[in-house]
């Protein structure tokens, strides 16, 4: 999952630099809508392996979460802010699918679906807030 993020951040951050040396040029997803774009940076990411199908979901989740309203991609709209946003957003969700997954069946034992549910919610919430907190520079 790590090694994802660090492919996420060299493919959004390195085409302003060097986009010969990524596994997908977003210059080549410029005009096509933005769900082909996210499929296409998430297709050139997700690993062979175990983590593949975790690894698809959180990249698939930051990337739609993050340029959310955008109907056709367009390379040059992630700033930096953007850049930021999808890194804390991909940390977030596999911070958050971790520890559900290491919860076992806790979220099972709810009273209700909804007491589930809700207790899913602020979990992931106070995820995103340390998440925050800690990959955010100080303002």
């Amino acid at each position: 999952m790590a090694q994802a993020a660090g492919g996420l951040y060299d493919v959004l951050d390195g085409f302003r630099k060097d986009s010969a040396a990524l596994p997908i040029d977003l210059r080549d997803l410029a005009g096509r809508s933005t769900r082909e774009a996210i499929n296409a940076i998430v297709e050139a990411l997700v690993p062979e392996n175990g983590d593949g199908d975790r690894i698809r979901a959180s990249l698939n989740e930051a990337l739609s979460s993050c340029l959310d309203g955008e109907e056709t991609f367009d390379f040059d709209a992630i700033t930096d802010e953007v850049l930021m946003d999808v890194m804390v957003a991909y940390a977030t969700q596999c911070v958050f699918e971790q520890i559900v997954l290491d919860s076992d069946r806790a979220f099972n034992k709810a009273a209700t679906p909804q007491q589930a549910e809700e207790a899913e919610k602020a979990l992931f919430e106070l995820v995103r807030a340390v998440t925050e907190k800690h990959m955010r520079p100080p303002a």
